[in-house]
């Protein structure tokens, strides 16, 4: 939504708006006479929790002069700015000075949009108000080039930058008749006209090793998209020869025998202004991504692809939505082995939740503890064995995020009131027992232990060891369904309630 409205806005206006270090070098190229230009450099202070929603409101407003945003556009790019951040006692954070949690987070990508959005206006203001030669913008810094090198002009269009922000509720440092700079990951020099590559001091260069368990495509390309990458950077091979030695060594380190050779960039052709372009039609694609491991021979894309050519023939009422031009497959990387080993350690040195154990069995009498004195025991897969006097014997397979004593004291609820019949498939089970008037006996055992959702992964192990237990071959009265649930332990919740 955000990205259509942004997109728009930069194909109507003549603005600066980067979106890489590619285009900044583009801009830098294309700017002549560069012997007679200075930099202004500005960066936005805390450009993300600085935005406040009344100056979104207003970006809004103006973005709607050039691209149509309906009312409920409006109201869920304004409602999806509600953060909501809990602590570990479960107590709602509320940022200072703005009403109804208003807040645009960084590291996502609904957040860089709405900075390109005030980015947009920002500018366009800039534009309007000073008089630049040329200044562009990549997310909270920003670039602009001006002629000579007066320091009253300079410090004049400061001030005067300055205030444009201050208005909009944003603080910007500075600098201004700047001949040499270092934007993003390349230094621009308006001396020389050239631009090379830039690295942060004591930035350590770290690639994946040769013998990683990474797919073969990213390892065979990866010294290739290392040099383009610098040839990029490079404005000649002499610059290109001076940076490279740096990242030859890190290849070697890691275990790559091939080197990194300068390619010269090929000018784009100009087009035809007559031509008519044609309209570029965009897929919607379906992207499958197995994890990659080379301990698993089976060759999963190609499985995947012929059970997709199966499933959805030519004639089938979804290949439209199913075929080989909308469903592609990627790999993607696995756990390296630093996080692997920290993953076990912190699964074996603490319980599943991080904090200390609690006492194992609270039962009165503790002969009769449904889990032979764990029922206090946490994240847990269990199995409930029903055996009746007349029959075959049936498992159900739940799980417990919480202590196991709350989800059995649940089961129990639904076994002796009937309007809980319907609770759970064990239930409906019991039940059904009950009305043919036959006896039973049931057993509890846990069959599995695990972790839950951990928010950095968006993995739940314990989701995952219950579906695998349901798939086992032995009886079960669990539906299928409950293989394609979706977890339940990663949304906002209190502590105190994990039970499922």
């Amino acid at each position: 939504m955000l990205d259509r409205i942004n997109n728009e806005i930069r194909r109507q206006l003549p603005v600066n708006q980067w979106t890489s270090t590619s285009t900044v070098l583009k801009w830098f190229d294309d700017l002549p006479n560069k012997q007679n230009l200075s930099f202004l450099v500005f960066d936005v202070v805390d450009f993300y929790p600085s935005i406040s929603e009344e100056l979104l409101t207003r970006c809004l407003s103006w973005a709607g002069r050039f691209v149509a945003i309906t009312a409920a556009e409006r109201r869920s790019i304004m409602h999806a700015r509600r953060s909501l951040l809990f602590d570990v006692e479960g107590n709602a954070w509320e940022k200072k000075g703005t009403p109804k949690q208003f807040d645009v987070p960084m590291g996502a990508f609904d957040g860089a949009e709405v900075c390109e959005l005030v980015g947009l206006y920002l500018l366009n203001i800039t534009n309007d108000k000073l008089e630049l030669d040329s200044v562009g913008i990549y997310r909270d810094d920003g670039l602009a080039v001006i002629r000579g090198r007066s320091g009253r002009r300079a410090d004049r269009l400061r001030k005067e930058l300055t205030r444009i922000f201050q208005s909009c509720g944003l603080k910007i440092t500075v600098q201004t008749n700047v001949k040499m700079v270092d934007f993003l990951d390349v230094t621009l020099n308006l001396t020389t006209g050239k631009h090379y590559p830039y690295r942060k001091p004591n930035d350590e260069i770290v690639y994946v090793h040769r013998q990683s368990n990474h797919p073969p495509a990213v390892l065979k390309n990866l010294p290739a998209a290392i040099g383009k990458r610098i040839s990029e950077l490079s404005s000649t091979e002499d610059i290109f020869d001076q940076a490279a030695p740096a990242y030859a060594e890190a290849l070697k380190t890691s275990g790559y025998v091939e080197t990194i050779h300068y390619e010269t960039q090929e000018e784009t052709p100009p087009q035809d202004q007559t031509t008519k372009k044609r309209r570029k039609r965009h897929r919607r694609t379906i992207w499958f991504n197995p994890p990659y491991s080379e301990n698993v021979k089976t060759n999963v894309g190609s499985l995947f692809l012929r059970l997709m050519r199966r499933h959805f023939p030519r004639g089938n009422k979804l290949n439209k939505i199913f075929n080989k031009n909308n469903l592609k497959v990627s790999y993607s990387a696995m756990k390296n082995m630093s996080n692997i080993i920290k993953s076990h350690n912190t699964r074996v040195t603490k319980s599943p939740h991080g904090q200390p154990q609690a006492a194992a069995c609270n039962c009165r009498n503790k002969d009769t503890c449904p889990l032979r004195g764990e029922c206090m025991a946490s994240a847990i897969v269990y199995k409930a064995t029903v055996t009746p006097t007349t029959g075959e014997p049936v498992s159900y397979v739940g799980l417990a995020g919480g202590p196991f004593k709350t989800r059995y004291n649940n089961h129990n609820k639904s076994f002796r009131h009937e309007r809980y019949e319907k609770e759970t498939e064990l239930s409906k089970h019991v039940w059904g027992l009950k009305k043919r008037g036959v006896e039973y006996s049931m057993k509890w055992e846990i069959i599995a232990r695990s972790n839950t959702h951990k928010r950095r992964s968006g993995q739940c192990n314990l989701c995952l060891e219950e579906k695998i237990a349901i798939i086992n071959k032995d009886k079960k009265i669990n539906k299928r369904t409950e293989l394609i649930s979706t977890c339940r332990h990663g949304r906002i919740k209190k502590p105190a309630d994990r039970t499922r």
